[in-house]
């Protein structure tokens, strides 16, 4: 694996703590993680909050979605005045270990517990299809949103009912290929609702139970 050839950076986002209200639910401080092709380099970016218990995360990559191996290793920030963190791995010319590659986050606990992120595809030279999808569809407090999209600049998800009210609006800043993102829902009444994902030219919808 082309160690030498992996580089990251790291920013940090300083936001008001409305911010923690409205995303209290992800587990570990793991918000987002998105993936995409970026002139043949694999571009990985992922969002975390309050993080205090996580140490460092591993970057693994996979030709066939089953074995992983660990190709770099970003150390968690402990800076306790930033609520956000953002993180950004870029896989150099991974277009060279096929047409379609697999990626996932190793998050190591300081506990001594490991949990695994969603597992990421990131395609080159292919037309990647449209789709916002959920896993599972029917949630209590947090909806595990999955967006695929070669759409990039800023969009707004809305949670719709099912009398086309809007009950529920957020912002969001979309980037070329898969993205995962937990939504706060805990507040919603139980019941029928509909995501929908609006940009310029963009409109994609699914719907999902809120229990």
């Amino acid at each position: 694996m082309r160690l030498n050839a992996l580089f990251f950076t790291l920013c940090l986002l300083v936001l008001g703590s409305s911010a923690f209200a409205q995303t209290q639910q992800s587990s570990y401080g793991f918000l987002s993680l998105s993936g995409r092709d970026e002139k043949n380099n694999a571009v990985i970016t992922w969002e975390t909050i309050q993080e205090l218990t996580i140490t460092d995360f591993n970057i693994q990559q996979s030709t066939d979605g089953h074995r992983f191996e660990t190709i770099g290793t970003i150390s968690a920030n402990y800076d306790t005045l930033a609520i956000r963190h953002q993180y950004r791995f870029v896989d150099a010319q991974a277009a060279a270990d096929g047409k379609l590659v697999y990626y996932r986050l190793q998050i190591n606990i300081n506990n001594g517990r490991t949990l695994y992120s969603k597992i990421l595809m990131v395609r080159f030279d292919e037309e990647l299809e449209e789709k916002l999808s959920f896993y599972p569809n029917t949630v209590s407090t947090s909806l595990p949103l999955a967006l695929a999209t070669r759409y990039e600049g800023g969009a707004r998800l809305q949670i719709v009912d099912a009398y086309g009210r809007i009950q529920q609006s957020e912002a969001l800043q979309v980037t070329p290929g898969n993205t995962f993102r937990s939504i706060d829902v805990s507040r919603l009444p139980r019941g029928q609702y509909f995501a929908v994902v609006l940009g310029d030219g963009l409109r994609l919808q699914q719907r999902f139970f809120r229990q």
